[in-house]
């Protein structure tokens, strides 16, 4: 739940639509917690690399367009199913919580001005 807070309001969905605000919607709804246990299981099954390699790439992979720059050029965008995306946010959390064993080697996770502070 901590995770899905972390998108931004109005957040796009990907490929098959499903946004952020779903998501939250149907939690809030929700009588009982067996939708977010399988929500929770789901992600982690996704976290472990449990799917066959077909559905990885599906899960895994995104949606390319382009947009046009105000000079004329294009920028790449690739929108990615959300529930990837809340999946990677709970993998980035949980790596930051544990950061400090990386310091003081690492200076970018979790440091809030660590790269800058190693710069100068």
């Amino acid at each position: 739940m901590k995770a899905l807070r972390t998108f931004p309001l109005a957040s796009s969905g990907g490929p098959d639509g499903i946004t952020p605000q779903h998501i939250r919607d149907l939690l809030a709804g929700s009588t009982d917690d067996s939708l977010q246990q399988a929500l929770v299981d789901l992600l982690n099954l996704m976290l472990a690399g449990a799917f066959d390699q077909e559905i990885s790439a599906i899960i895994f992979g995104g949606r390319l367009i382009t947009l046009s720059n105000k000079d004329g050029g294009v920028r790449p965008i690739c929108m990615s199913y959300t529930l990837r995306r809340l999946a990677a946010k709970c993998a980035n959390s949980h790596v930051i919580s544990k950061s400090q064993v990386l310091q003081p080697q690492q200076l970018g996770v979790g440091v809030s001005g660590g790269v800058e502070a190693a710069v100068m």
